[in-house]
Order: C-alpha cells, then sequence, then structure tokens
C-alpha cells in the first residue's frame, strides 16, 4: 500500500477503516465537501485554462518587478531563480530563515501574480500524523472529518489546469517526519502514482467521484511549500526531509530599488509551467557537461575522503533538472551548482564535529577553488566559512 514508505515512525499506519461489512450512509453525508465539489464541476474537468506566453527569463524579472512595486517586497533575482527553478526538480520545497524576511510572502504572492490558488495550514505543535492534515474516519459520527488540506487537494483533481500551492507555515513547529513522511514518500513515486488512502471503503459504498478506492490523488498541478523559522522553539529538520526538498535560505533582508516598468499580473497554467520547465532541460546549452559530471564526480570522492559522508543519486537527479532550469531562467550554471551543493551537500557538515575538522574545512575549500575556479563556489564557501567562524 501507500501507506509511510520510506520514513518510519510516527505515523499511525492506517487511518481508521470502516469494516467492508459496515454499511456506511450517503456519500453527501459522509464526505459532505467533497461531494459538494462534485456538485460545483458536475464530474467535470477543466482541462485548460488562459495562459500568457512568457519565457522563464521572463517570468522572475516580472514576478520581481511585480513584488517590489506591487507588494513593497524586495528580493535578489537569484532568489526568484531559485524559487522558480526549485519546483521543477522538487515538488516541494522548504523556505527557511529567520522570522520575518518574507518567507510565506512568496508562495502568496505568487499565486497572485499568476492566478493560481494558495492554501495556507499553520502547523500546529500537536500533530503526530497525517491525519492531521487529510483528516480522518469518525467512527462516532460514521463521516469522514475532512481537513481544508484534503479539500485543497481534491480540487486540484478537477481544477487541473491551475497551479495550487499548499504552505505549511512555520513546518518544524511539530516533527515533520510525523505529519508528512506519507506525501513525501508518495512524491518519490511516478506521477500517475502520487496518491494516499484516506481509508479503507466498504465495497457497496460509492465514494466521491474522484476518491477511488478511498484514496484521493495528489496531481502534477499540486506544489508543496513550508516556512521553517531557525530558532530554539522549533524542531530541527532532518535529512531525509531536505533530502526530497529543494531548500531556499532567507538570510538577509534585501534592499529596496526603483521599478521604472509597469507591472501588472500574468496568468499562468500549470501546463504551461510545465511546458516551459520541459522546454528548459530540452536545450542541451543548459545541460551539465560532461566536464561537469567529472568536478561532481571528484568532489564526490574528496568529501567521502576526508569527511566520510556520502550523497545519493537524489541530489543527481535534483542537479541534473535544477541547473537546465535556473539557467532558462536567466542565471549561470556555475550558480545552479553552487547552491545544490551548498544546501544538499555542505549543509550535512553541520551534523559532524566541527571542531575536529576546521583544517581539513580549509582544504576543502581551497579545493572547491582550484576545481570550479576561484571564489567561484560563493554559497559553498559562505557556508563553510560560517562553519568555521562557529567554532
Amino acid at each position: 500500500g501507500f501507506g509511510g514508505g520510506g520514513f518510519g515512525g510516527g505515523g499511525n499506519g492506517e487511518l481508521s477503516s470502516v469494516k467492508s461489512a459496515e454499511t456506511l450512509d450517503d456519500r453527501e453525508k459522509v464526505f459532505p465537501s467533497l461531494s459538494a465539489m462534485d456538485v460545483k464541476y458536475s464530474g467535470y474537468s477543466i482541462d485548460k485554462i488562459k495562459t500568457d506566453n512568457l519565457s522563464l527569463e521572463e517570468l522572475c524579472h516580472k514576478f520581481r518587478n511585480y513584488l517590489a512595486k506591487a507588494e513593497g517586497l524586495y528580493f535578489d533575482i537569484n532568489t526568484i531563480r531559485i524559487f522558480m527553478s526549485g519546483f521543477a526538480a522538487s515538488h516541494f520545497m522548504i523556505l527557511e530563515g529567520l522570522s520575518g524576511t518574507g518567507k510565506s510572502s512568496l508562495p502568496r504572492y505568487f499565486c497572485k501574480f499568476a492566478n493560481g490558488n494558495v492554501l495556507f495550514l499553520p502547523v500546529q505543535a500537536t500533530w503526530r500524523d497525517k491525519s492531521n492534515i487529510l483528516g480522518f474516519f469518525n467512527d462516532f459520527s460514521k463521516t469522514y472529518t475532512e481537513t481544508d488540506f484534503l479539500t485543497g487537494l481534491y480540487n486540484a483533481n478537477y481544477d487541473k489546469d491551475r497551479i495550487h500551492m499548499f504552505v505549511l507555515d512555520e513546518m518544524n513547529i511539530s516533527r515533520v517526519e510525523y505529519y508528512f513522511a506519507d506525501l513525501l514518500s508518495v512524491l518519490e513515486y511516478p506521477i500517475p502514482d502520487w496518491r494516499l488512502r484516506l481509508m479503507h471503503l466498504p465495497h457497496d459504498f460509492l465514494p466521491p467521484a474522484k476518491l477511488d478506492d478511498g484514496f484521493v490523488q495528489i496531481t502534477p498541478n499540486c506544489y508543496f511549500v513550508g516556512t521553517a523559522n531557525k530558532d530554539d522553539s522549533t524542531f530541527s529538520i532532518s535529512d531525509k526531509v531536505y533530502d526530497r526538498a529543494i531548500t531556499l535560505d532567507f538570510d538577509n533582508r534585501n534592499r529596496a530599488f526603483e521599478v521604472d516598468e509597469e507591472v501588472s499580473n500574468i496568468k499562468l497554467s500549470a501546463s504551461k509551467l510545465q511546458e516551459l520547465y520541459d522546454n528548459a532541460l530540452s536545450v542541451e546549452d543548459n545541460k551539465l557537461t560532461e566536464e561537469d559530471y567529472k568536478k561532481f564526480d571528484a568532489l564526490t570522492n574528496f568529501v567521502y575522503d576526508q569527511f566520510d559522508l556520502t550523497f545519493g543519486n537524489r541530489i543527481m537527479k535534483q542537479l541534473k533538472i535544477f541547473v537546465p532550469v535556473y539557467v532558462a531562467c536567466g542565471g549561470t550554471d556555475i550558480e545552479a551548482i553552487d547552491y545544490i551543493l551548498a544546501t544538499k551537500v555542505f549543509r550535512k557538515f553541520e551534523s559532524l564535529n566541527l571542531s575536529l575538522i576546521r583544517d581539513e574545512i580549509k582544504g576543502l575549500i581551497n579545493y572547491l577553488n582550484t576545481l570550479f575556479g576561484k571564489d567561484k563556489m560563493v554559497s559553498c564557501i559562505e557556508f563553510l566559512d560560517r562553519l568555521q567562524r562557529s567554532y
């Protein structure tokens, strides 16, 4: 089944299940919100919505200027490029940093800017398993307790061409791998298998139209964002969660800048965004080169020899997608490689005994300069410098 693959711990396995012998009331009573949505759409999905014809580079430029002029929010262009490219590499992004740096503004205003849907879910400290986001069957009332998150996922099954973002606000106020594990595991599967079991349904029960055999489908127009504060009141996020996400760090408050041009909202469909990603991946000049692969292998071996740390195929897979899309967004391949290595590989150094490896970190910085060119790996070297200084 699709239970809790890959994480273990924390979840309570299957949610309350219904014995097949037991009869349930009509679906309108058991699943009122989902059934109401069936009525609203009369069983028909919206396959195509109007969309503007923009390149990824234009999209980043327009979104950045829109944020500045319409919302008074200032981000450097690289932050916008990472935000746009990250969703090509993973449908799950973590926006991490100090409070008040505009983390939750990015998904909120992106959906406002691009005519998408956004749902904010403030995570609670008491969340322990997937029933906190997906709801549960109430044995007493014989109804399913539907959550906003569930109805949002269900709605995306009908409104198929719209971008739907689900924001888990302050996601590390509870342990992410408790309540979000099943969803993260499912996103590793091929897209048709992106489905989550809500409950076992009796064989004679007619479920809501899009609830196949008690499973809700996660459609590819759904993107998940977790905002995470770095302070003592929160849990640290495990490597397993970081590995599956693209992480965007908000360490600095950005300076204001002037926007001379007019800004306006755009229409961007989910299929258009995917088409832009696919096009970026098909351009030969955007792709990682043989030389890039050799450097990555050399670095992998160096880090393993010096620090006994390995990083798996998932990082390589994300690099292969992230780099071409980032280049199509107007950035350089070296910036993209630098960012992924800093957030995916060197972040793992925080778990090492840093007081014992200060000299080795110096050697690693020198090696990066030799391998990629002096001061090219800006994010990596900044991060490693900061690690050295903290001990």
